[in-house]
């Protein structure tokens, strides 16, 4: 990039508001406008969820396809990378079931070294069913699709290893709509189900949960209720995923369309990675909130545009983020445009004290 070029864009995001806080001593940059990595080309890759094993083996997560919408041949796969994301294996397939499109697939590294993987069958009909499939040998082989709960149940998030051993998986309702949890207690494969109550001006949809202390949950949902000005709802249990508390609204918003967050742990502290601007931008934001209610919205971080000149693409907008060091995240998402069908890797850098 030369100079003039750096500067043209410097104006151009500066007008628009997106330099904020960055950089470990509060320099103020720019987001990212390219991808650093390309984790995967394709038909109509989508909804990718990242992990990290304890060996330090990331695995990437998603749908192959050929539309947004039901895909015959739509099928969930699976990449890995050992150097930290900077490359990816060829990527396999999970599991293919024929004229069923195997789709929203989350990934969870077990600590034992279990990679449990969640997705939900999609048919023509547009009838779906949430499931989880297993790994013991690094996702050479799977076992056998086991349900969870009930039908019409769809995935987005992977789930959530809580301090007491058990499993947390959100999940949610469709067609209709509704947040739902599955738990799985300490090493039994039986899911209990619990219902995340709607109240006036939601309707629950897909979210990602996260336990902020023993025994107790946060979840951020996306609200599907047809009046939805984009807000983000926050829900909480505080027994262990058992039971879950009347959603509230936070102060995030996804802009344009409403698309679903994850919130995760950087360092001690939680942040939730979603985009502001669907299929247009993407950030991060954290919160000294007790309740997480309040995020620091006009301290969020822009992590990236998927173009500089801040036009939309034709879809995307699910990202999921790891840890890759004291100061930076891997996020992942998928990037669909008339050139290119992809699903990219963005290394982005943290402030210093987002972590403490």
């Amino acid at each position: 990039m030369t100079r003039r070029e750096f500067l043209t864009d410097a104006v151009l995001l500066a007008g628009a508001g997106l330099w904020a806080a960055g950089g470990r001593k509060g320099i103020r940059r720019m987001p990212k406008t390219k991808p650093d990595v390309v984790i995967y080309e394709g038909s109509y890759p989508g909804w990718p969820w990242i992990a990290t094993s304890k060996d330090g083996t990331l695995y990437c997560v998603f749908r192959e396809g050929t539309e947004h919408d039901y895909s015959a041949v739509g099928r969930a796969m699976i990449t890995h990378s050992v150097d930290r994301g900077q490359t990816w294996s060829k990527a396999k397939i999970i599991i293919d079931e024929p004229d069923i499109d195997d789709r929203n697939v989350a990934i969870t590294v077990l600590p034992g070294g279990e990679l449990l993987v969640a997705y939900n069958t999609y048919t023509a009909q547009r009838k779906s069913q949430a499931v989880t499939v297993r790994s013991a040998d690094k996702g050479s082989t799977w076992t056998k699709p086991e349900p969870v709960g009930d039908t019409e149940t769809r995935t987005r998030a992977a789930a959530v290893v809580l301090s007491n051993g058990d499993l947390l998986l959100p999940y949610y309702i469709a067609p209709g709509s509704g947040a739902v949890s599955a738990l799985s207690r300490g090493s039994r494969r039986r899911w209990e189900t619990a219902r995340v109550p709607d109240t006036e001006g939601f309707i629950g949809d897909e979210w990602d949960a996260l336990e902020v202390e023993p025994g107790r949950i946060v979840g951020i949902i996306r609200n599907s209720h047809p009046f939805s000005d984009g807000a983000f709802w926050k829900t909480e249990s505080r027994d262990g995923g058992r039971t879950w508390a009347v959603p509230r609204p936070t102060n995030l918003r996804s802009e344009r369309h409403t698309s679903p967050a994850q919130i995760t742990r950087h360092g001690k502290r939680p942040v939730v990675i979603y985009s502001d601007r669907r299929m247009v931008s993407v950030s991060a934001a954290r919160t000294s909130d007790p309740e997480y209610l309040r995020w620091d919205d006009d301290r969020k971080l822009p992590c990236y545009l998927y173009n500089p000149d801040e036009s939309p693409i034709l879809d995307g907008s699910y990202p999921c983020s790891v840890h890759i060091d004291a100061h930076r995240r891997l996020i992942v998402d998928y990037d669909i445009r008339p050139e290119a069908k992809r699903i990219t890797g963005y290394f982005v850098e943290f402030p210093e004290d987002w972590g403490r």
